[in-house]
């Protein structure tokens, strides 16, 4: 977490990266937000300053400036094809090199979708791939190759490699669960300052004089 200690002044800064065009701005629309301008969102007694950064063919350029003023980052994921998560498994070692600051993935979705974009593992071949088909073996109608479906939660876990301290959420476009992703990020916040309020320090005197 940064130096300022998050809430100080009742608002905590979350930047939100998105990698595919028009999903930022759909999360933040979602959110009652103007996508063009740092948003505020109440969440109870507190207020979250949500500032979203379109990386689709932006470069990680500047990235750890934002995050140098983060109190935590939320990064918007919509397809898993191969260029669009090696992107964000870019920025995303910028993220991760920020030990302590919370972090979410949120799996944006369109209402009523049953289907989510990939690669063919073998070839790179863009696939459509059903959610009720995770867990079984497809072959690619490229290459002919046989692959495991996963969900994808699973894929991305693995892809980058996350721990259970970056949940991966799935937020559904102009539904409650945009903002549910938003209260769940700040609930951690608050949740690792209060962690850090209640450790017991030792007290630093100067020398005594002899």
């Amino acid at each position: 977490m940064n130096s300022r200690q998050a809430f100080r002044d009742g608002k905590v800064y979350v930047p939100v990266f998105s990698f595919t065009d028009g999903v930022g701005e759909a999360f933040f629309e979602s959110l009652g937000l103007d996508p063009n301008q740092v948003g505020e969102l109440p969440l109870g007694d507190r207020k979250v300053n949500l500032e979203l950064f379109r990386m689709i063919e932006n470069s990680p350029d500047g990235v750890e400036a934002i995050l140098s003023k983060a109190d935590a980052t939320l990064m918007l994921i919509r397809f898993l094809d191969q260029l669009s998560m090696n992107r964000i498994k870019e920025v995303f070692r910028l993220v991760q090199a920020e030990t302590f600051l919370p972090k979410s993935m949120v799996v944006m979705r369109e209402p009523k979708e049953t289907e989510f974009k990939i690669s063919c593992t073998y070839c790179g071949q863009k696939l459509w791939v059903r959610d009720r088909d995770a867990g079984r073996r497809g072959n690619c109608p490229q290459c002919r190759k046989t692959f495991f479906i996963p969900t994808q939660k699973a894929f991305i876990t693995s892809f980058l490699m996350l721990t259970e301290a970056v949940p991966v959420l799935t937020a559904t476009r102009d539904d409650v669960s945009c903002r549910n992703a938003v209260a769940s990020l700040v609930d951690r916040i608050v949740s690792i300052e209060e962690s850090m309020k209640s450790s017991t320090m030792r007290i630093e005197l100067p020398p005594e004089e002899a």
